[in-house]
């Protein structure tokens, strides 16, 4: 069984600001990160709108953002389709520069609707796992209880899933971390080796 990572965004260059895109406001967009990760039966906006610092922008292939969601690069979506199979669902992203002054920027801050002139990326899309949540094979695993909540898992300091018939996907979750993306370390691999920017690895999964 191959070792697993969480995936996460970098955020180590983030110094004057919380996020590298911010989004622009929608019904029920406080709870944009449970539907995202709660199932087929929550829909989603066909498209969200981000304004965001263009330093960052285009230069990093995950992007920090005030939804919590993963917004991946195009480039990083295509290289983990490649590396296989998995049910998920791409909600394309529109970013402006954040430097621009709204009124300068809409037509109709009503309906969010740009003005002609402006610059957009759209490289980017919220990856939303669709798949059903692997099996965590707590035998083999190592992790923690909460104390202060019986029944509630902590920290998991190595995890073993029952893996799969084909293998393990590219990108996958756990029910006992939901919201939480892992990958296999083959595919840590190849994401490394591709040379994509603003992705953590982390062992420990918290």
């Amino acid at each position: 069984m191959e070792k697993i990572y969480e995936l996460d965004c970098n955020i180590d260059h983030l110094v004057d600001i919380e996020y590298d895109i911010f989004h622009m406001p929608f019904e029920n967009d406080v709870l944009t990160n449970a539907h995202f990760f709660g199932g087929k039966e929550f829909l989603l906006p066909d498209k969200y709108l981000f304004s965001g610092d263009f330093d960052s922008v285009g230069t990093f292939d995950y992007i920090t953002n005030d939804l919590r969601i993963p917004i991946f690069s195009k480039r990083m979506i295509d290289l983990l389709t490649s590396l296989g199979d998995f049910e998920h669902e791409l909600i394309p992203c529109e970013i402006f520069d954040f430097s621009i002054p709204h009124e300068k920027v809409f037509e109709d801050r009503s309906k969010w609707l740009f003005k002609p002139s402006i610059e957009l990326n759209k490289d980017y899309f919220a990856l939303r796992p669709l798949g059903n949540y692997l099996e965590m094979d707590y035998e083999k695993s190592e992790y923690e209880m909460l104390s202060r909540l019986p029944g509630e898992m902590g920290a998991v300091t190595n995890l073993v899933v029952k893996e799969p018939v084909g293998g393990l996907p590219p990108i996958f979750q756990i029910e006992e971390k939901g919201g939480t993306l892992l990958v296999p370390e083959s595919v840590k691999a190849e994401l490394e080796a591709a040379g994509l920017k603003g992705l953590v690895f982390k062992t420990r999964i918290v």
